[in-house]
C-alpha cells in the first residue's frame, strides 16, 4: 500500500516575541519574558513615548510609564507600537 501525502507540510508557526506590562509602585513596568529590554529596543520605545508625548521615567534603567496612564491606555499605545513585532501581556 502507497502513503500519499495530503497537502502541504505544516510549517512550525514562529513564536511572537512577549512584553509584560505590570503596575508596580505607581509605575508601568515593561520587560520581556527574560527581563529588561535591550538598549536599542528602550530608546525606539521612547523615541515613541516622546512623539505621542506620554510620560515615562527610568528607574533602575527600566523604561516605565507613568501610573497615572490607565490600564486601557497604556496597552492600546503598546499593542499599536509592539503591532506584529511582539503580543502585549499583563502580569
Amino acid at each position: 500500500a502507497s502513503t500519499k501525502q495530503i497537502g502541504k507540510p505544516v510549517k512550525k508557526r514562529r513564536e511572537m516575541e512577549m512584553r509584560i506590562v505590570r503596575l508596580e509602585e505607581n509605575l508601568w513596568h515593561i520587560r520581556t519574558d527574560a527581563g529588561e529590554l535591550k538598549e536599542p529596543e528602550q530608546k525606539e520605545l521612547i523615541k515613541y513615548l516622546d512623539e505621542i508625548k506620554l510620560p515615562y521615567l527610568l528607574a533602575d534603567g527600566c523604561l516605565c510609564i507613568d501610573g497615572g496612564v490607565t490600564r486601557d491606555a497604556v496597552f492600546e499605545l503598546l499593542e499599536h507600537f509592539y503591532d506584529g513585532r511582539a503580543e502585549v501581556l499583563p502580569f
